[in-house]
């Protein structure tokens, strides 16, 4: 750090140049595996195996049920037998059932939403992108939960070449106890601790089951399964009897709402009946993402070609650095393991911090934002990404604020030239003068995605959460690509050809 902290101020933007090209590079293999993949084997091909390049790991884009096609499915809740105070629980509990039974079938991203229509029904819908079998979807969903409440069986087993004989632990084995014989799960708290605990109250044949279980298995654990699922294994301190059973364990109150939440679903399942299924064809789904590709790349060639015409090299260079912009931000749509998600987020921010403290902006404020914003990626880069058309938007949108924030700085540069300041003070002014613009703006737009992402719709929540990662991006685009690739190219020979910066020598030897 000492040696690099040496170096003249070009050199170090050589060495910040290499970590970029190789994080760009990085990006590419990621957003573009299949493709790089695919040339990978016909060269190999090609060349009879002479020359064979390493394939990477192809990670898929999460597409909505708008872009890839899939079911639209649309329930009708009864809830006439379900006290008023009790159907919003119960609805969630039914909600949150269906959902889990989609999860485990495959779905990718499934949305599942309750609704309630102007007469005062429920209704509760769900859409599967890319579902194959709609039939088998909907016997699934339409299935009563399951509840069952398991011990550990034990085999006895010789041990081999003697004869003793020792108990083997078995795998969980099912009990005559199931959700039926369960009247409801509640949340309470512990008198001496305070603790969160939930209680569970059986129906007079349940409780007879329950004292039965709870009798043969003290000091051993009975699995509570949903599902299919274990959600709780407490432990047996001694037999209960009474029909009632408290579980308590180091579970927070969120936690174990949840756990009275899916017990209670268990239990009492809202009756469902489908009303209305739409099969959404993959040719829309195909069309749609043609369109919006088509869209997205003329966008940014007409962008392109309007910065280079109009701010030359500049504008040259914004595009070098939108290259990257658009490279990360696909990457970070995709599900990326979480050593790659870390590494990505800690070169974005470090260099984030090294640019500012090069030009002297550095301060608390931004350092507390930009690891704010540092966490949210690494939280998004980890999980796909559902790609919507809105959320499509949301990206094309986000290029053009990308871009903007490279306006202001070369706006500022040449105003900087026309003072009569040489080329390297313009850049450097213009950058610190066009910042105070690029971060109200951006900030407030951030804001404005996360109110979005937070308090929107499903749709709504795609697009501010796509133009949120692509604004978060372009901050770390505009100052640290374009910042970087300006101070490479510096020297006497652009001081000599300011026309290059979009402004006349003769202008600047005017002003001077």
């Amino acid at each position: 750090m000492q040696k690099f902290s040496k170096l003249s101020v070009r050199a170090k933007a050589w060495w910040i140049l290499g970590i970029i090209i190789v994080f760009a590079i990085t990006m590419g293999l990621v957003t573009g595996g299949n493709f790089y993949n695919g040339f990978a084997k016909n060269l190999a091909k090609k060349t009879n195996d002479i020359i064979v390049l390493p394939v990477v790991k192809d990670i898929p884009f999460s597409l909505g049920l708008d872009l890839q096609g899939g079911t639209h499915l649309v329930y009708q809740a009864d809830v006439k037998n379900i006290p008023d105070k009790d159907r919003a629980g119960a609805l969630e509990a039914a909600r949150d059932v269906i959902e889990r039974r989609v999860n485990a079938f495959g779905v990718s991203e499934p949305v599942v939403q309750v609704n309630q229509g102007s007469g005062g029904e429920y209704r509760i819908i769900a859409e599967l992108a890319g579902i194959k079998d709609v039939a088998e979807a909907i016997k699934l969903i339409g299935e009563t939960p399951i509840l069952e409440f398991k011990e550990q069986g034990t085999t006895v087993a010789q041990v081999t070449g003697t004869s003793t004989t020792a108990e083997v632990v078995q795998n969980w084995q099912n009990t005559e106890l199931t959700g039926k014989y369960l009247k409801r799960a509640s949340l309470q708290f512990n008198p001496n601790d305070g603790s969160p605990e939930v209680t569970l109250e059986f129906d007079t044949e349940g409780a007879k089951m329950f004292e039965d279980i709870t009798a043969r298995n003290v000091g051993k654990p009975v699995a509570i399964f949903l599902d299919g699922y274990p959600i709780s294994t407490p432990t047996v301190n001694e037999k209960i009897t009474g029909g009632q059973a408290n579980i308590s364990g180091r579970f927070n109150v969120e936690e174990a709402k949840l756990l009275v939440k899916r017990l209670n679903s268990g239990a009492l399942p809202v009756p469902i009946s489908l009303i209305s299924q739409k099969t959404v064809e993959a040719s829309l789904g195909f069309k749609s993402i043609n369109n919006s590709m088509k869209a997205g790349l003329i966008g940014l060639l007409l962008v392109s070609l309007f910065m280079i015409i109009y701010y030359r090299l500049p504008g040259f260079l914004s595009v070098l650095s939108l290259m990257v912009y658009g490279l990360t931000v696909l990457a970070i749509f995709k599900a990326l393991p979480i050593w790659l998600a870390l590494i990505m987020v800690v070169i974005m921010v470090g260099l984030i911090f090294y640019t500012f403290n090069e030009l002297k902006l550095f301060n608390g404020t931004l350092a507390v934002l930009f690891i704010v914003i540092g966490v949210l990626l690494f939280f998004y880069a980890q999980q796909a990404i559902t790609l919507t058309l809105s959320g499509v938007a949301g990206f094309i949108l986000s290029i053009g604020i990308a871009v903007d924030a490279n306006i202001l700085i070369f706006a500022r540069t040449r105003e900087e030239l026309k003072l009569g300041k040489s080329v390297s003070q313009a850049v450097d002014s213009g950058f610190k003068r066009a910042w105070p613009s690029i971060r109200d703006g951006n900030v407030s737009t951030l804001i404005t995605c996360l109110i979005l992402m937070f308090f929107g719709t499903s749709s709504v929540k795609g697009f501010g959460t796509t133009l949120f990662i692509g604004i978060a991006v372009s901050l770390f685009s505009a100052i640290v690509i374009t910042h970087t690739l300006f101070v490479v190219i510096l020297g006497d020979w652009l001081e000599k050809r300011t026309w290059l910066l979009g402004v006349r020598k003769a202008k600047v030897e005017e002003n001077k």
